[in-house]
């Protein structure tokens, strides 16, 4: 993810302390940026902030711990496919979701998914994940929490399912922005 993006998302989120979860996160460059957010702020982001991860592959999740103790911060970032997976018993216990989950990923078996709390508005017909990730981080919340994500470009048009599911999360009052970023912003898409 570039680092402009991550640190706009920190920026918007503000996460000046509690608890925040990334359930793709990758190298963990999302808690790193959170962190400079608090040191930015003269506080320590040890005593501030505690952090939650969790990645699907094998080979990334020392590569976040280390990216944690680099920058002195501590963690529990665990390995597990967050769309089966729920490591961390995400729903409700977070004050800030931040992530850049894999775009329009297909062919996850939505079959497992059918009575996980984490879809509170239904699953999308589409084979295509973009709103089950939206789903995660929106019922990974507190009744306070505020997320950050990046999202395909797609996602705000989608039709069908996905289309209904965007319009609960406007009618529940839990969208306060959309931020389209210009093309050329990935150096991979």
């Amino acid at each position: 993810t570039p680092t402009s993006i991550v640190k706009l998302i920190v920026e918007i989120l503000e996460p000046f302390h509690g608890k925040i979860f990334d359930p793709a996160c990758g190298s963990g460059g999302m808690f790193v940026q959170s962190a400079d957010f608090v040191t930015r702020h003269k506080h320590n982001p040890n005593n501030e902030l505690s952090v939650y991860g969790q990645e699907a592959s094998r080979r990334t999740v020392p590569l976040a711990k280390m990216n944690l103790a680099v920058h002195g911060l501590s963690g529990d970032i665990l390995e597990g496919n967050t769309y089966y997976e729920d490591r961390h018993d995400s729903v409700g216990q977070f004050d800030f979701v931040m992530a850049n989950p894999p775009f329009n990923v297909n062919k996850v078996d939505k079959a497992k998914l059918e009575d996980d709390p984490r879809f509170p508005f239904g699953l999308p017909k589409t084979d295509n994940a973009n709103y089950l990730w939206i789903s995660l981080f929106h019922s990974a919340l507190n009744d306070t929490g505020r997320a950050g994500f990046v999202m395909a470009n797609s996602a705000s048009d989608a039709r069908g399912t996905e289309m209904e599911i965007r319009r609960k999360l406007i009618e529940d009052q839990s969208v306060d922005v959309i931020v389209a970023a210009g093309t050329n912003m990935f150096f991979t898409v």
